[in-house]
């Protein structure tokens, strides 16, 4: 994938050499000659109780696990040597401010981790997925525990609305560039999808003589806009990956008027995403600034793996 030289494995309780997550993980640093660094983070937990339950040393007792995990460490490196560059960390304390700890002390430029849940939606509700998603400054990729080897189908969620206009399509040429990598990668299709609104043309409307006409062309011209803008974007790929990938690409757009917290799950849907490729922050260079409401919203409903990107200059409240 263009642009990942320097990626973070989150290794969990479940997670292995024979992990699709792994498998990804280790493909991606092979052919994109990028470093790898596995992490596995161990909570804080007294081990006191059990050490008394079982007539031994406390701090022994945790040597020992540390022993073991460490253990388990080196034998996954050593799966590696023939592959690529890679390196293991372990630490000790709360897993998601542990990974971005490890994300801002090795330049890291992204994380992929398996997502804790069987239930995809269950991680929405103060899990580590979630405030990884809100926290890591860089793109955090959440796969499920039963993902595919390939992608058949990836969706890239794009924005044209916002403030700062700069910021907005500075994310959506990520978006765009780590999606399109991938498809191609994977042989997949790449749809590429923008969902566009009107907030106030309701109220607009009720200050005019003829409401309904009003409306309308409030929504064609945002309509024309948001298609202006997707075939700018669409372009600038183009002129990016060269005339002859962009062809055998083929990106499908989809230009949808609605709300985007409905339509972006019901597209995913639609194009049958194995993947979709999304920002979650509006703003950028922001201390402590949190994933928006509509990407929490729509992140929430949708059943399947997660590539969620930040723009530049975005910066994490964990140090």
């Amino acid at each position: 994938m263009k642009g990942f030289k320097n990626i973070l494995y989150v290794l969990g309780p479940q997670t292995n050499e024979s992990s699709p997550s792994w498998k990804r993980a280790v493909s991606l640093a092979k052919n994109n000659q990028a470093d790898l660094t596995l992490l596995r983070v161990l909570p804080e937990v007294s081990l006191s109780s059990y050490a008394r339950k079982y007539h031994v040393n406390g701090q022994e007792l945790q040597q020992k696990v540390l022993e073991h995990e460490d253990s388990e460490l080196r034998r996954l490196l050593s799966l590696l040597e023939a592959e690529c560059n890679a390196s293991a960390e372990l630490m000790v304390g709360k897993r998601h401010v542990e990974i971005i700890r490890a994300v801002q002390m090795k330049n890291i430029d992204g994380v992929i981790k398996e997502t804790d849940a069987t239930s995809w939606l269950d991680r929405f509700f103060g899990s580590d997925d979630m405030n990884l998603l809100r926290r890591c400054p860089c793109p955090v990729w959440l796969m499920k525990q039963n993902e595919k080897p390939d992608y058949r189908h990836i969706m890239a969620a794009v924005a044209f609305d916002g403030d700062d206009e700069d910021i907005n399509d500075g994310l959506n040429e990520m978006i765009l560039n780590l999606a399109s990598s991938l498809s191609l990668s994977d042989f997949a299709s790449l749809h590429v999808v923008n969902i566009y609104d009107v907030p106030e043309a309701g109220f607009v409307s009720l200050w005019v003589e003829q409401p309904d006409r009003v409306r309308s062309e409030l929504f064609e011209d945002e309509y024309r806009r948001s298609h202006y803008k997707m075939r700018v974007l669409l372009d600038s790929l183009k002129e990016n990956i060269g005339e002859e990938a962009y062809r055998y690409l083929s990106p499908i757009s989809h230009v949808v008027k609605g709300i985007p917290d409905r339509e972006i799950p019901r597209m995913a849907e639609a194009v049958k995403a194995d993947l979709v490729v999304m920002g979650t922050v509006a703003r950028a260079g922001i201390a402590g600034a949190v994933i928006g409401n509509t990407a929490e919203a729509i992140l929430a409903q949708i059943d399947c793996s997660v590539l969620a990107i930040k723009p530049e200059g975005f910066v994490s409240p964990v140090s």
